[in-house]
């Protein structure tokens, strides 16, 4: 049998080996933080990585340039940290969109660094939700009705699949609001055809927006 061959077996059995038989004192915590960081950290790790090259691909600026870009450098080192975290495939997107444009874009390290542990603590329907916020219309397929409602029911139309959740909608408000991305946390307020499905994102929030988006042309 070949080496390689050996190895690769060897290797396979030691995977599937049961946490049962694994003796306790410290060597189960080390096999199962060895399988997780050979498995699910390094896949994650694989997927960001590839987002990020796909989007740097676009660029012309030389390593030289890249490499010492400071933004660059930040937007990198935080996302790295964040896309091992999250299983979310989107989340890790957003955070490659982020590091192209700390390049692109440039931007204040202190906004980035506010930005940055914002990405950290949200998940993905925090980003939608306020991606939807900030124009409504987009989203919405009857945008034209001219019956009077409240904004939370148009979003609840966008994304039929929160229905069943509402207090992890108003969870999400609440939490863009205290951070200053919304303008309102109040969504239930009965308005007209034009106020329901106007803007909610504030100055903040739209950057914010804008920092996780690659504008195409």
């Amino acid at each position: 049998m070949e080496k390689e061959e050996l190895v690769r077996q060897i290797i396979e059995i030691s995977a599937k080996t049961a946490i049962s038989v694994i003796p306790i004192g410290g060597t189960l915590i080390t096999e199962i933080w060895n399988a997780v960081k050979d498995n699910a950290i390094q896949k994650r790790l694989n997927d960001f990585h590839n987002k990020v090259e796909e989007k740097l691909h676009t660029l012309e600026s030389s390593l030289e340039e890249v490499g010492t870009n400071e933004a660059f450098t930040t937007a990198m080192l935080w996302a790295t940290e964040i896309a091992i975290k999250t299983e979310q495939e989107k989340k890790r997107e957003y955070l490659a969109n982020a590091v192209y444009n700390s390049l692109k874009v440039g931007i204040d390290e202190n906004i980035q660094v506010i930005f940055m542990d914002m990405i950290s603590k949200y998940s993905v329907w925090h980003i939608q939700i306020l991606e939807y916020f900030r124009d409504p219309k987009k989203k919405v397929t009857n945008k034209y009705d001219d019956s009077m409602g409240t904004p939370i029911m148009c979003l609840l139309e966008a994304y039929p699949e929160l229905r069943p959740n509402a207090s992890l909608v108003n969870k999400i408000i609440s939490d863009l609001y205290a951070d200053g991305l919304l303008s309102t946390a109040n969504m239930n307020t009965v308005m007209t055809a034009q106020g329901k499905l106007s803007s909610r994102t504030t100055d903040l929030g739209n950057q914010f927006i804008d920092y996780l988006t690659i504008k195409t042309i």
